[in-house]
């Protein structure tokens, strides 16, 4: 019983790790892209469905992923090296992948849903022509898109850690 409980944890983690990560780089170069590529008066409707849906869909990705992290540090049975973090690969990889996963999460909930959430606000006057909101809304989707390479940075060090713990 130990091993499905271990078994379906590590799943969970690693799936809902590729749906968050995938989420994210799917979002950067594909449907940003595409969204810019749109007439801003018709984007404004489809951002104001979508944005919301995906920040908070990603965002839970990321809450669940952590989670099944933590239960998954205990289900290993390995949680004891962690006492002593330099005296093993696995517990340096771990500490590392943890750290930058909560850092990853964190960016999400203090840049990106609030800058995104901005720009649902100043959208609709941009696409009317306001100047300054046009500016605010360029502005917004430059730091947007900076943080979005950030977290595939963040996201490949992820990687490299769990990979680094799963092989030691």
């Amino acid at each position: 019983m130990d091993d499905i409980f271990r078994i379906l944890v590590q799943f969970l983690h690693v799936f809902t790790g590729v749906l968050w990560l995938g989420g994210g780089l799917y979002t950067l170069f594909v449907q940003t892209p595409a969204f810019m590529a749109a007439p801003p008066q018709a984007r404004g409707p489809v951002l104001g469905q979508v944005v919301p849906r995906q920040v908070t869909y990603l965002l839970r990705l990321g809450e669940i992923t952590i989670a099944t992290g933590i239960l998954n540090f205990f289900a290993t049975g390995r949680g004891r090296e962690i006492e002593n973090i330099l005296g093993s690969r696995w517990a340096i990889a771990i500490v590392i992948g943890a750290l930058l996963a909560i850092a990853l999460l964190a960016l999400g909930h203090a840049v990106i849903k609030p800058s995104a959430m901005r720009l649902l606000a100043v959208g609709p006057k941009a696409a009317a022509g306001d100047a300054a909101a046009g500016a605010e809304a360029g502005a917004i989707i430059a730091r947007l898109r900076t943080v979005g390479y950030a977290q595939i940075v963040l996201g490949v060090a992820i990687i490299l850690a769990m990979v680094t713990a799963r092989l030691s």
